[in-house]
């Protein structure tokens, strides 16, 4: 792959990421189930690990920053949410976490398959 298209499929999981961080984040503020939260978190990470191994933090960190970003939206429109909306910094650590686990999981998974099959790691 040229510099070209890994800065493009870099950019198109970067808007990926981002756009699903923020969809999560809504639907954490439509759920009172912490663990809807943090199994799609974990899901989408390991998706977006798979996708682009070499750059899991970066997945992890735009998927994690939905949370508090729609945390805000919603507390300046007030918008109708399951709870009352608290924008509290430890929630957006705490999404991290998992969203890292899941990201790295993913990462590893498609080193070992690659390491397996004998194809090169992204």
């Amino acid at each position: 792959m040229t510099a070209p298209e890994r800065f493009s499929y870099d950019l198109l999981c970067g808007a990926l990421a981002a756009a699903l961080g923020l969809a999560i984040g809504w639907l954490d503020l439509h759920t009172t189930e912490v663990i809807v939260t943090i199994i799609t978190l974990l899901a989408t990470g390991f998706a977006l690990g798979l996708l682009r191994p070499k750059a899991a933090w970066r997945w992890a960190l735009l998927m994690a920053l939905g949370l508090p970003v729609m945390a805000a939206v919603a507390k300046l429109s007030e918008i109708h949410t399951a709870e009352p909306v608290q924008l509290d910094p430890r929630v957006a650590l705490v999404a991290l976490a998992f969203a890292l686990v899941g990201t790295y999981a993913g990462a590893l998974l498609r080193r070992v398959a690659a390491a397996a099959t004998g194809g090169g790691a992204a």
